[in-house]
């Protein structure tokens, strides 16, 4: 009679290895399945009895030596390998010592062909659910644990751990993030204020120019950003469900100026074998100078085919409603449809270019005819990428919008003309980790810019930023 190979749940670390117990069934759960003996040319090629291996993995060491003593045991298991390429119990005792010893991917393969061998051998079962979850692979192996505790042949003492384990693992399904981010820095432009100092009209058809108020010129200085955002994260077998709420101030010496807005926002993805499938829905309301500037409803639905390739497309649509508070013919429903592309570029696979870039057709219907300018259309290019350097992580995006209106946005302004406008923005940022006493932070330093040009000068402006701060996690 084959022994029985019951894990040990007495080691340290809560990583279930194993031992052997010879001769006490009742206690056990059968890992081998016995075979017919079938005569072999030379005891040279048959799998020798692995009861001594076993004591090597009692260790009584500090654990800081664990590792390499199952090393040592997988390299003296591994000589073994050509006389027991049948034997289930000695994958699985090799898989086991090449888990322990942070061998992840060689386990996994080890564990595999026991489990092929002996799809019932409850040790490569329970060391297998262990290295998928060390994978990131965590409803497999929270399937193939429920499996194991569905055993009848279960050890009483086992099934208490390996529920145990189940419920740690369960943990992970639900994510609750709380995130900070305190920032300060100048702006050049903080009321987004037109680059010229008056404007020309067109009375009785002679151009008269009309100087600005100095309220609507640009003012520059000095400002702090907050911003507190919490996120409740659920992963399930099918996707990840995800539901974001954050409020964001900005102060500055000029109180005209500041900021304040709320957005609230639930995604949902859900990935295959053959594509990612990413829809979200928000809301958000912005506060200018102290009063309600605009509230916006929106929802995107993306769609990614996976692809071996360095570039995979990718198709998005999105839908706004935009509500401005004080001028209600301003009120507006904006559709977008995108194609691009997300990119690995570089022969570093462990420090990867990652590139993105997109284009696409913008048309914002106006919800009240008397809007000035009524309908317009347009469309936008965007380009992003981002790569570890300098410690942390540099990110760049860079975007191209023009927009067209219908008709013409006031006949007192260029001869009534339509107006269009073309818009230029840049960010590029530099995260770096660290911490703040014990808990994990990052080091931002921000740079942005945008340029607007346009037909009518009051929407001609121009804009530039830099900001350093924390992001720290609660």
């Amino acid at each position: 009679m084959l022994p029985l190979l019951v894990p040990d749940v007495s080691l340290p670390k809560g990583r279930i290895t194993h031992f052997l117990v010879s001769g006490v069934v009742a206690c056990g759960l059968l890992i081998a399945s016995h075979a017919k003996a079938q005569a072999l040319p030379t005891e040279a090629l048959i799998c020798p009895d692995l009861a001594s291996y076993y004591s090597e993995m009692n260790f009584t060491d500090a654990a800081s030596d664990e590792p390499a003593r199952w090393a040592a045991l997988t390299t003296t298991l591994a000589e073994l390998q050509s006389r027991c390429l049948r034997s289930s119990e000695y994958y699985a005792l090799l898989g086991a010592a090449q888990l322990n010893s942070g061998q992840l991917d060689v386990a996994s393969e080890s564990l595999e062909r026991a489990l092929l061998l002996d799809p019932k051998n409850g040790s490569a079962q329970i060391d297998y659910a262990e290295a998928l979850f060390a994978a990131g692979q965590l409803f497999p192996a929270l399937q193939l644990n429920e499996t194991i505790l569905g055993r009848e042949d279960l050890p009483a003492e086992l099934r208490e751990t390996l529920t145990q384990r189940e419920a740690d693992w369960r943990k992970n399904t639900k994510q609750h993030i709380l995130q900070l981010d305190l920032q300060a820095g100048y702006d050049n432009n903080l009321n987004s204020a037109p680059g010229a100092d008056q404007i020309t009209l067109t009375l009785s058809g002679e151009p008269v120019l009309l100087s600005l108020n100095t309220d609507l010129q640009p003012q520059e200085g000095a400002f702090t950003n907050a911003r507190l955002s919490s996120t409740q994260l659920t992963l399930t077998a099918n996707g990840q469900h995800s539901w974001t709420n954050q409020v964001r101030g900005r102060l500055s010496q000029d109180t005209r100026s500041d900021l304040l807005q709320f957005d609230s926002r639930y995604a949902l993805i859900k990935p295959t074998r053959r594509r990612t499938l990413q829809w979200e829905a928000g809301a958000s309301s912005l506060f200018f100078g102290g009063s309600a500037l605009y509230t916006s409803a929106q929802t995107r639905l993306s769609y990614q085919p996976n692809t071996n390739k360095r570039c995979a497309p990718v198709y998005e649509i999105a839908s706004q409603y935009q509500r401005f508070h004080s001028q209600n013919t301003l009120d507006a429903w904006e559709s977008k449809a995108t194609l691009g592309a997300s990119c690995v570029a570089g022969e570093n696979t462990n420090n990867p270019l990652r590139i993105g870039f997109d284009g696409g057709y913008i048309s914002n219907r106006a919800l009240d005819s008397t809007r000035p300018g009524d309908d317009r259309d347009g469309w936008q290019v965007n380009v992003r990428a981002q790569r570890a350097l300098f410690g942390g992580e540099l990110s760049a995006q860079a975007s191209y919008t023009r927009l067209e209106d219908a008709g013409s946005y006031s006949p007192i302004l260029v001869n009534g003309a339509a107006r269009w406008q073309e818009r230029n923005q840049f960010l590029i940022q530099h995260r770096t980790p660290m911490r703040l006493g014990t808990r994990s932070a990052l080091f931002l330093v921000n740079f942005y810019h945008q340029d607007q040009s346009s037909n009518i000068e009051l929407f001609e402006l121009s804009d530039t930023a830099v900001e350093l701060g924390f992001s720290i996690a609660l």
